[in-house]
Order: C-alpha cells, then sequence, then structure tokens
C-alpha cells in the first residue's frame, strides 16, 4: 500500500504531505488507460493531480491551482497553491520533493537529469516563488548495487559530481550511486535538510524497476500543501 514519506508542518500554516505508492496500488505510468489511471489517482489522493510527460531534461512547470500544468513536457513542477497535488512517476530515478515556507516542488532525476541540472533548476524556481530554507526528502530509487553503468558515462558524471558518486554493484561491476549524486546537487544548493528514504527499487519487490526487470509500469509520488 501507499506510503507516506513526510509531513511536514510548516510556519505558514500549512502542511506539506508526500506519498509514494507501490505495486499493489497499480501502475500510475501515463500512458496507461485513462479509466484505470484516474481510478488509481482517485485511491491514492483524491482530486486533480498536476502529472508530467517526463523528458530527462531540466524543464520546470509553475503550478497555479488544481490539475494546472497537466501533461507538460518537464521534469519537475512548483506550486505555492495549497491543495495543488504534484506527482512525478518513476521505476528506478529518484522521486526528489523540496518545500520551503508557503511553497513546494517535486522533481524527476535520473542520471541525464542530473546532469541537465533538473534539481538545480528547480530549487531556483522554489526560491523565487517562495523563498526561504528549503528541505528536501528523497523517494525510492536505484541504488549502486543494482545499477551498473558503463564507464564513459560514469567517468562524465564523476567529472561533473566527484569520485563520491562512483561505486560497484554488488556483483562488483562498476556502478552510479545514484542517491549520492543527488544528495551532491541538494547539498550545493543549500538545502538544510536532507532526507532518504532508503528503499533500492531495484532489489525491493514493493516497487518496479525498469532497470533490473524492464518494468514499463511505474509508481508515483505525489506532493501537496493543505491547512494544518
Amino acid at each position: 500500500m501507499a506510503r507516506s514519506l513526510a509531513c511536514w508542518h510548516q510556519l505558514t500554516g500549512w502542511t506539506v504531505r508526500v506519498l509514494v505508492s507501490e505495486v499493489v496500488d497499480g501502475s500510475f505510468a501515463v500512458d496507461d488507460p485513462a479509466g484505470a489511471l484516474l481510478q488509481r489517482r482517485e485511491a491514492l489522493r483524491p482530486g486533480p493531480w498536476t502529472w508530467l510527460r517526463q523528458v530527462h531534461g531540466e524543464r520546470v512547470v509553475l503550478v497555479d491551482g488544481p490539475g494546472d500544468g497537466v501533461g507538460s513536457e518537464a521534469d519537475a513542477s512548483v506550486t505555492v497553491r495549497s491543495d495543488t497535488v504534484l506527482s512525478i512517476q518513476v521505476a528506478d530515478c529518484a522521486p526528489v520533493v523540496l518545500a520551503a515556507p508557503g511553497g513546494l516542488a517535486v522533481v524527476h532525476a535520473g542520471w541525464r537529469g542530473l546532469r541537465a541540472g533538473v534539481i538545480e533548476r528547480a530549487s531556483e524556481c522554489l526560491a523565487e516563488a517562495a523563498p526561504g530554507p528549503q528541505v528536501a526528502i528523497v523517494g525510492p530509487c536505484i541504488r549502486s548495487c543494482c545499477y551498473e553503468f558503463g564507464s564513459v558515462d560514469l567517468d562524465a558524471l564523476c567529472a561533473r559530481f566527484g569520485d563520491g558518486v562512483r561505486a560497484l554493484t554488488r556483483q562488483g561491476r562498476p556502478a552510479f550511486d545514484l542517491p549520492a549524486a543527488v544528495r551532491i546537487v541538494l547539498e550545493r544548493c543549500g538545502v538544510s535538510s536532507i532526507e532518504f528514504d532508503g528503499v533500492c527499487t531495484g532489489c525491493d519487490d514493493r516497487h518496479w524497476s525498469h532497470r533490473v526487470d524492464g518494468s514499463d509500469r511505474r509508481q508515483a509520488l505525489v506532493a501537496w500543501m493543505e491547512a494544518s
């Protein structure tokens, strides 16, 4: 069943809530049949969602109200509106939530998006919309134990983020440490508190993994602000 990742009480009087779905909640891939998707969304968190057509880039959408920006080609969204549900779909990439007093962002961060600067861009957009200290939580994603990586791409990522993102798989093969890279970027953005769910999508059968089993199904992360 879907589980709560965060419940942050803000000085603004709002509460930020973050949920992540599991396999038993069904797939939230945006190309699934619309009727089935709507039923699954309503079961997880009733009301309009802002979902994105994710393209592994750096574009961020500003969401002005419930359901605004649906289907935009982007990899992050930001809102300062209460009861506005932001969502992303993942099956290995890191789902990142950023919150600031009166503002919220969700980010789809795989290695290509990290390289493109999607987290930095989302943090900047959130700071413009809701100035103040930012906190973050990172949901389930693939970890180095399951994330074998080619040497050319791995070397390029190490040049960008440092050798701390170089790791080994359980079998001793070269790997990319996605959570480490996310942490490095968030720290560079000045995020004051960073939490990790700690679950590996490649190891844990509660979640789908494209890298491990080739799945085209997706779990959803949803976040919103509501009156406390």
